[in-house]
C-alpha cells in the first residue's frame, strides 16, 4: 500500500502524558534524522501518485485563493475527493469557491497538482453563499477571535 500523502511529525514530550516519562526515549538527533528519512521517501511516493493522475479529470470542491501566486497567475485551488491539493486556471473567473469542477490534471509535484481550466462546472449553495457573502461584506477574512496586528497597534 501507497499513500499519496502523510502528515508526519516529530514526536515530542507533552506534559502529563505517560510517553514523556517512559524510559529509554530517543535522543532528538536519531528522532530528526528518522523523520528526514521518512519524509524524503513519502515525497518521492506523493509525487510518483500525483504524476499518475496528469492527463486524467479529477473533481474538485473549489476553496478559493490559498496560494501567493493564485491572484497574479488567475488561478484557484481546490481539493478532491481524497483530499489532494489542485491548483487550476481560473482566468475566465468562472470558478467559485463552494463549487465543484471537473479539471485535467497537467503537472504534478509532491504537495500539490496542477490543472487547467474547468471543463465542468457544477454551481452550488455553497458558492452561492460565497457569492452573497462576498457581495455584502467584501473580501474580509474572519479571524476567530485573534487580534490583527493592525488593532494591537491601536491599543
Amino acid at each position: 500500500m501507497r499513500f499519496s500523502a502523510a502528515y508526519t511529525f516529530q514526536y515530542s514530550k507533552r506534559p502529563g502524558t505517560p510517553a514523556a516519562t517512559m524510559p529509554d526515549q530517543i535522543p532528538d538527533d536519531v528522532m530528526a534524522d528518522r523523520y528526514n528519512q521518512l519524509h524524503k521517501i513519502q515525497q518521492e511516493i506523493s509525487r510518483q501518485e500525483n504524476e499518475r493522475l496528469i492527463g486524467k479529470k479529477v473533481e474538485l470542491l473549489v476553496s478559493g485563493h490559498e496560494g501567493r501566486h493564485d491572484l497574479d497567475q488567475n488561478r484557484m485551488n481546490g481539493r478532491s475527493a481524497d483530499f489532494r491539493l489542485t491548483h487550476f486556471d481560473n482566468s475566465a473567473q468562472s470558478a467559485r469557491p463552494g463549487d465543484l469542477v471537473e479539471v485535467k490534471v497537467l503537472q504534478a509535484f509532491a504537495n500539490h497538482i496542477v490543472a487547467g481550466a474547468p471543463i465542468n462546472l457544477q454551481k452550488t449553495k455553497g458558492g452561492d453563499a460565497h457569492a452573497t457573502w462576498m457581495s455584502e461584506k467584501g473580501d474580509k477574512k474572519i479571524l476567530l477571535g485573534i487580534p490583527t496586528l493592525a488593532s494591537l497597534k491601536s491599543l
